[in-house]
């Protein structure tokens, strides 16, 4: 019997209002793999009215109160770990290899970091008046919308649930259409753990409905959204009329200097890793790729054997490194600029066909792929893919290099390999990114910072900075004389 997937609305699992369903579909072999609810805006004005009443106590509820739940809620994942695994994988793709060690490890540890920063948060004391107690205290905004992607389903979720709940907000969450079958059964888990009834809400369906409906719902106090710069663009337009905040974690094309003197085992083993990671589909992988002239055609070489030896296949497969993308609109997508590479006169070093083994033929397989480039204007060094389609160009200077890497509306992330630390941080400097690496490219874990600028938008997340995306700073002034500050030369005389 298929498993019987439900929303989350006022601490009850449930049904739709009208009772819709849509498929998710393996991106490996186009099979469905399971049918979730799909919801409507009266499903999400119930949701946001059960948020709307939880909020003042869940907002008035001791912080280790809240942080002994999020503690809970991650002994639970644990406990689910391996069914959590083939759902992760079988929603969009990812290898069991992959999400084992890295998504549904890095939940738990998630939950848990954000319930011991968050009951260690503070104000501030300011010294701004010596006959005033002059403070600062952090307060939820309310009600928050959470509208997740679906590259990492489950990790991405809990890392905006988290610090929401931690600060005493109550939420709205929205999964992805694609892949919402591990946040469904997080919320299976939240009403395991204890949480109060309407503190998480979780409605599913498509973003232009479901996704809309939570962005301009007057109950709603802020918006965090990770995808699409296109999309975020659309949500920021539709808060704009109520002043509404938006965090917004966008898209990125993002950079990798290899600079002459590298350390190119490390390089190369680098550049395979994040380039193809999810194969590809992960706004932090490095798709433009700038190389020195006096290493180039060292690391092309040994870049290219390297990843030729990427296995690409059924991702329930334990040696498999890289499965589909997450499903076959993403495969169009990624042909179309392959087409459009070797239109603009990009010569193809490695893959750039379609798959001929039946089994990729039929999924949403796109094979490793590496062009080398001579224009930094074309689309392929320009446009986000979202695939494992990387550029390759040489460049004379380091100098040459940061311009290139600068060069582009993004502003997500980027690195520099080299030996030369005070080079290295120098142009470390001179990149317009929000994260920024030597000698390492996608290490991110719960304790640093991860976000952008430019269209990559401003919101951090994970770190104690993610705090801030979820309260407000209020200012308290408390005066201590008998007579109030004012900027008068002379007192009012009252009679």
């Amino acid at each position: 019997m298929a498993y019987d997937y439900k929303i989350l609305i006022g601490g009850k699992l449930t049904k739709p209002v009208k009772g819709g369903t849509m498929d998710v579909v393996n991106p490996a072999d186009n099979t469905v793999v399971a049918a979730v609810p799909r919801c409507t805006a009266e499903d999400v004005d119930l949701a946001v009215k059960s948020a709307r009443a939880a909020a003042r106590q869940w907002k008035n509820t001791y912080i280790g109160e809240r942080a002994e739940l999020l503690c809970r809620l991650a002994a639970i994942v644990r406990e689910h770990s391996e069914e959590l695994v083939p759902l992760e994988t079988a929603q969009y793709g990812g290898p069991v290899s992959k999400t084992r060690n890295f998504d549904i490890k890095f939940v738990p540890g998630e939950l848990e970091f954000i319930a011991g920063l968050g009951r260690a948060v503070t104000g501030l004391t300011i010294s701004a008046d010596p006959n005033a107690r002059v403070m600062t205290t952090r307060e939820p905004f309310g009600v928050v919308g959470l509208i997740s992607p679906w590259n990492f389903p489950l990790v991405t979720a809990v890392s905006k649930l988290a610090p929401a709940l931690i600060m005493g907000n109550t939420v709205v969450m929205k999964p992805a259409s694609c892949a919402p079958l591990t946040v469904l059964r997080l919320g299976e888990y939240i009403v395991e753990a204890g949480f109060p009834a309407g503190v998480v809400n979780i409605v599913t369906g498509p973003g232009e409905k479901v996704g809309e409906a939570i962005v301009t719902h007057p109950g709603v106090d802020k918006i965090n959204f990770t995808g699409d710069s296109s999309v975020g663009k659309r949500i920021l337009s539709l808060a704009a009329p109520r002043v509404m905040p938006v965090a917004a974690e966008l898209g990125g094309k993002n950079a990798m200097i290899v600079l002459n003197g590298a350390n190119i085992d490390a390089a190369v083993e680098g550049a395979t890793h994040a380039a193809f990671f999810n194969s590809g589909q992960n706004c932090g992988s490095p798709s433009r790729f700038y190389v020195q002239e006096g290493i180039y055609d060292e690391f092309i070489s040994r870049f290219i054997k390297a990843a030729s030896k990427i296995t690409v296949g059924d991702p329930t497969d334990e040696r498999t490194m890289m499965g589909p993308l997450a499903y076959m609109k993403c495969r169009e997508t990624a042909e179309r600029f392959i087409a459009g590479a070797k239109k603009a006169g990009c010569r193809a070093l490695l893959g750039g066909e379609p798959p001929t083994d039946p089994y990729l033929a039929r999924g949403a397989f796109v094979l490793p792929t590496i062009f080398e480039v001579f224009d930094n204007k074309i689309e392929l060094m320009q446009e986000e893919i979202f695939a494992p389609v990387v550029g390759v160009m040489k460049v004379d200077t380091p100098e040459q290099a940061v311009e290139l890497a600068n060069d582009s509306r993004y502003g997500l992330c980027a690195s520099v390999w080299t030996e030369d630390y005070r080079l290295g941080m120098k142009l470390l400097d001179e990149l317009d990114v929000g994260t920024a690496w030597i000698n390492q490219h996608l290490a991110i874990v719960p304790e640093t910072p991860w976000g952008g600028r430019k269209e990559s938008g401003w919101t951090k997340e994970n770190s104690v900075l993610v705090l801030d995306e979820y309260c407000w700073h209020k200012h308290i002034w408390i005066h201590m004389a008998e007579t109030p500050h004012t900027f008068w030369e002379d007192k009012i005389k009252l009679d």
